[in-house]
């Protein structure tokens, strides 16, 4: 299978300022139902989030655990496996991704895109 090669689509339903914070939310559609997470992510922009700068961004929990990488602008995954008799977090690659999830997400930042 190939790898996801792109976000299909960010939906931003609620823009809103917090304190000296710009808040938005909403959620990534990813996912055919064929391709797998890529490694090392997919890109992930702060104006794609409705952001000129992101400091936080939180996804709600799916099958792949999501998260923001700061220093790459990329939106990544993890999924549980086991290393011994620990539970350890590894690359979502090769993790198929269902067709059309939404990763809803809360952004925190500065400046409206």
């Amino acid at each position: 299978m190939a790898p996801i090669g792109a976000i299909t689509s960010v939906t931003i339903e609620v823009r809103t300022v917090f304190g000296n914070k710009r808040v938005t939310y909403g959620y990534i559609t990813v996912g055919d139902g064929a391709s797998t997470w890529p490694s090392g992510g997919l890109s992930l922009t702060a104006a794609q989030l409705g952001l000129k700068d992101v400091e936080v961004c939180l996804f709600a929990p799916k099958g792949v655990q999501y998260f923001y990488d700061h220093t790459n602008t990329m939106l990544d995954g993890y999924v549980c496996g086991t290393a011994g008799a620990n539970q350890v977090q590894v690359a979502a690659d090769g993790a198929v991704i269902a067709s059309g999830e939404k990763i809803y997400f809360l952004a925190i930042g500065s400046g409206m895109a």
